[in-house]
């Protein structure tokens, strides 16, 4: 009996000491896990200077290339939905020039605004689900990216400022 007496404040004060010591670990970790947070989201939505009047440049405004987005993410047609699911034929055009000219949907900027919500990253990835199946303004980009790339324009700055010249609200 006396034994057990003598190691309880003991054993007390070691559970005590391993709580501060897991507490201090967890700290560490979480501070870690922020500063990593932190470097992805540098990495993901770098600061472009001089588009906005302030200085840094966001998702929808001009870019000196004639660009309004970061091209990121896949260039291939690889995640994009079968046209054929699509009962409307305007609809199904759009996936199947998805699967046409992913790359060139891959750079341009969808004005119906699913990037600035953190949806999409560009008019590709709104054939990646079904975004398009109910969106003129998707729908539309593909398509005049589609035109022009028939007629032999693939500069996506030019195109974009034809989306931006259909698209664009005031």
């Amino acid at each position: 009996m006396k034994h057990q007496n003598a190691t309880g404040p003991l054993r007390r004060q070691h559970v005590a000491r391993a709580k501060t010591r897991e507490r201090r670990r967890l700290a560490i970790a979480f501070g870690a896990l922020a500063v990593a947070a932190l470097f992805v989201v540098a990495l993901v939505k770098p600061a472009w200077h001089g588009g906005a009047a302030g200085g840094s440049w966001s998702v929808g405004q001009l870019r000196p290339d004639g660009l309004r987005i970061v091209v990121t993410g896949r260039s291939d047609a690889g995640h994009v939905l079968d046209p054929n699911e699509f009962a409307r034929a305007d609809v199904r055009h759009a996936y199947w020039v998805a699967t046409q000219i992913p790359a060139l949907l891959n750079q341009l900027y969808c004005w119906c605004g699913c990037e600035n919500r953190g949806v999409h990253r560009s008019n590709l990835q709104c054939f990646e689900d079904t975004m398009g199946a109910d969106c003129d303004v998707c729908v539309g980009t593909a398509e005049i990216a589609y035109r022009m790339s028939q007629q032999g324009i693939t500069d996506a700055a030019k195109i974009q400022a034809a989306v931006d010249a259909e698209w664009q609200k005031g």
